[in-house]
């Protein structure tokens, strides 16, 4: 049995990304070679802009995620201390109680 793809776009490369996209190869070759090296490095610039685009996209993503994480950190250590506080709150108030006779008896 041959194990299909989960990707929804087939891929026939084993690289991440694409190095040549398809609109960054000339469809309409200029004779010139002065045009056609001129629209090479039109379409060269707008891949590079792509390119930036992705990292910077990237970035942003990654940017939020350690954001979250940090959000989420500082959240969970304000539990904990608030937490530890509380308990040790409540082990002097117990042992206060065992040893001072008139502190907070029980009813």
């Amino acid at each position: 049995m041959v194990k299909k793809s989960s990707s929804i776009i087939k891929s026939n490369s084993n690289w991440l990304w694409r190095w040549a996209e398809p609109e960054s190869e000339l469809s309409v070759i200029p004779k010139s070679k002065t045009k056609r090296l001129a629209q090479q490095a039109k379409l060269a610039n707008v891949d590079a802009e792509r390119a930036v685009s992705r990292a910077y996209q990237i970035e942003l993503s990654r940017t939020k995620a350690i954001g979250e994480a940090m959000f989420k950190s500082g959240k969970a250590l304000r539990f904990t201390l608030s937490s530890s506080g509380r308990q040790l709150i409540l082990r002097t108030q117990a042992a206060r109680r065992q040893f001072e006779p008139g502190f907070r008896n029980k009813k």
